[in-house]
């Protein structure tokens, strides 16, 4: 990690607000630019905070990377808030990330509720009060927090803090383009304490883009506190590291931290179920780590048409409808019914044909029916009347057969559907598989992965754009260009 000027880390073209150099003053006078060119030493890569998180950010062509902390968390709610700065606002946060690396796959990953910067800070490097909130959506009770300090900080000259982040590793005059994405940490000696600002030497290590909004820290272990929030950097990531004082924000963050929750609607519940540990969350991970469901997401993310990469992962088009409709069919069912969002879904999660057959299985064996839309063969198997001879032993199939023989023999004699059923359960006639089936929710999609977020348009209203946009981000590329002074 690397202190540079506002710290953001452009994506693709990333906005000048959290990594650039600046010649704004530092928080006293006279303080060193810090125009050595030797190599900075990095800061060690950090396992222990947890809580420190990466935000992409994201409008257009333009796009960054900045960090910060989780601070509090409503578990009852599932809501949490972010402390990072204001100029790590200025362009709009898309998601945050939380992992030791966030562009793993494993690293969990939140939809953005709002975010508010303080109305002081006047969008000038150098300005004081860069803070900002982000309120984040799927928290719950294992995720980490670090406070925000609350009393006075007792800082000084000469007090030792630690300062992480996700920024680059190396010197922006290297050249190179540093693709780190690793939460690193670097301890360090403050050297000037003003009333809104504090700051450090950085001739041998210190922050640089992509730590904008990130901690400050004082105190070990479980009493740690963020003291500061990386604002902005003089010199090239080696001369002085600049931070806004989080005690000179105290009315600011009383205010975020404590205004009234967002209505507890669809919007939300789609943005907790698709977030963190959430239920479609989980589906979207687990399609992005299947080597089917990843493929035919890179498929189309690739321009490739549905037809073709169904083609190419027969088995992919299950669990990634599954993912895509999990806030209509699961998650949130209820508080969506009747939205327009949820309107073409199929309700169990596959496009049954119309009929007492479909009527009877909704409303009996939705459960079933949503399971066995979710796995990929089991998927197959309907679409297909069950051709593959996998279908006579798929374990999701057959719960599906079994529920269907049990509770619509009548209705559904002769459809098919209760192929495979349990031998002790009454089964119906073994007619001809369901004609006129389709894949539910599918729909025509065409992705555009796009530095650190993803554009997507589905022929499907039922299609989520998280799981675009979470699987877009694991293979997304983050160029770290400089945005302003950090």
């Amino acid at each position: 990690m690397r202190a540079a000027s506002l710290l953001a880390l452009p994506v693709f073209a990333l906005v000048a607000a959290a990594c650039s150099s600046s010649p704004a003053p530092a928080p006293a006078e006279g303080a060193p630019l810090g125009t050595s060119k030797s190599a900075i030493i990095n800061g060690q890569v950090d396992t222990t905070h947890d809580a420190v998180v990466a935000i992409i950010l994201q409008e257009g062509q333009q796009g960054g990377i900045c960090s910060g902390t989780i601070v509090k968390v409503d578990t009852a709610r599932n809501i949490g808030w972010v402390a990072t700065a204001a100029h790590c606002v200025e362009i709009p946060p898309v998601l945050v990330v939380q992992g030791a690396d966030f562009a793993k796959s494993d690293a969990l990953r939140y939809e953005i509720i709002d975010w508010k910067a303080d109305s002081r800070y006047t969008g000038q490097a150098g300005s004081s009060y860069d803070f900002a909130v982000i309120r984040i959506a799927g928290v719950d009770a294992s995720t980490p927090t670090i406070p925000l300090v609350t009393s006075p900080d007792g800082l000084a000259s000469g007090t030792p803090v630690v300062s992480v982040g996700y920024g680059r590793t190396t010197l922006n005059s290297s050249g190179v383009e540093d693709q780190n994405s690793q939460r690193r940490r670097v301890a360090k000696t403050l050297s000037q304490i003003g009333q809104t600002q504090i700051a450090y030497n950085m001739s041998t290590n210190g922050i640089c883009q992509g730590d904008s909004g990130g901690p400050v820290l004082v105190g070990a272990g479980g009493s740690e506190e963020v003291v500061g929030i990386h604002s902005y950097v003089q010199g090239d990531c080696n001369g002085l590291g600049v931070s806004g004082r989080v005690q000179a924000g105290a009315s600011f963050w009383n205010a975020e931290l404590t205004k009234a929750l967002p209505a507890d609607d669809c919007a939300l519940c789609g943005k907790v179920a698709n977030s963190g540990k959430g239920t479609c969350a989980t589906l979207t991970n687990n399609c992005l780590s299947d080597k089917e469901c990843g493929g035919y997401y890179e498929c189309l993310s690739q321009g490739g048409s549905k037809a073709a990469c169904t083609a190419k992962f027969p088995k992919a088009e299950g669990p990634f409808n599954a993912a895509a409709n999990c806030t209509c069919t699961r998650a949130c069912a209820t508080q969506c019914a009747g939205g327009i969002d949820c309107k073409s879904v199929p309700k169990c999660g596959y496009k049954f044909p119309a009929g007492d057959c479909t009527k009877c299985t909704e409303s009996t064996c939705c459960d079933e029916a949503l399971e066995c839309a979710s796995d990929g063969t089991c998927y197959v198997c309907l679409k297909t009347g069950d051709a593959d001879p996998e279908c006579a032993t798929n374990a999701a199939r057959k719960k599906l057969a079994t529920c269907v023989a049990s509770q619509c023999k009548t209705d559904c004699a002769g459809t098919g559907l209760d192929n495979g059923a349990d031998p002790e359960v009454p089964e119906g006639s073994s007619g001809g598989a369901p004609t006129g089936a389709a894949p539910g929710g599918g729909g025509t999609t065409t992705t555009t992965t796009t530095g650190c977020a993803v554009t997507h348009g589905s022929s499907s209203a039922g299609t989520s754009g998280v799981l675009l946009a979470m699987l877009g981000l694991a293979s997304a590329g983050f160029a770290r260009r400089r945005r302003r002074a950090f």
